[in-house]
């Protein structure tokens, strides 16, 4: 909304406090001490929805705030269409993402590769495990694992949508899928601030 508008809307505002005010004057039954009072709680309620609708966007960015640490999990975007993910209280940053419609936890893991599914997200997914070859090689904090390459149809990540996306399914058993680097690298940069994970398209 342009400056013009909100001056407009701003007029209008005040114009409607003035007809209130003096339809209030005209009443012969009420005093000048009460009028005035009348005319200062509506000059007061007038300025409050000027203020409250000036800070419009500072108040969504609380609320969308607010979300992020009640669910954060849920990404957010903010004003410049970055993607904003809060830190979680295991000190890891949790992401859902929908995979041919399903939802799928994932954590965002800077120390993996690829993007993994384990075993049971892969299968509530719809992928067919028989079909996999399990070839990939990883080395992991538990030992040696092994990888099969697989194509996702549809991938929505927030507001994004992703198609053909490649990732990796995992043989062993991974507990939470992982966002590695492959995906982290689709953003045009990545930073860590505070307790949040910015993601820039």
């Amino acid at each position: 909304m342009n400056h013009s508008n909100n001056w407009l809307e701003i007029l209008y505002l005040v114009i409607l406090v003035t007809f209130i005010a003096s339809q209030i004057m005209m009443r012969k039954d009420m005093s000048v001490n009460k009028a005035l009072k009348y005319i200062g709680a509506w000059a007061g309620i007038a300025l409050f929805c000027i203020i409250l609708y000036s800070y419009r966007f500072e108040f969504e960015s609380l609320r969308q705030r607010i979300a992020g640490e009640i669910y954060p999990s849920k990404v957010r975007n903010n004003d410049l269409g970055q993607v904003i993910i809060n830190l979680s209280q295991d000190n890891h940053f949790y992401v859902d993402v929908k995979i041919n419609g399903q939802k799928v936890r994932f954590m965002i893991d800077t120390g993996a590769s690829d993007m993994v599914l384990n075993i049971a997200d892969a299968k509530r997914v719809g992928i067919n495990l028989e079909n996999l070859v399990f070839n990939k090689i990883y080395q992991t904090a538990n030992g040696k694992s092994y990888g099969a390459s697989v194509n996702l149809d549809s991938l929505e990540f927030g507001e994004i949508l992703m198609r053909n996306v490649r990732v990796s399914v995992n043989s062993a058993d991974m507990g939470v899928s992982l966002l590695g680097m492959s995906f982290l690298r689709k953003f045009k940069k990545y930073e860590f601030y505070q307790d949040r994970l910015i993601l820039t398209p």
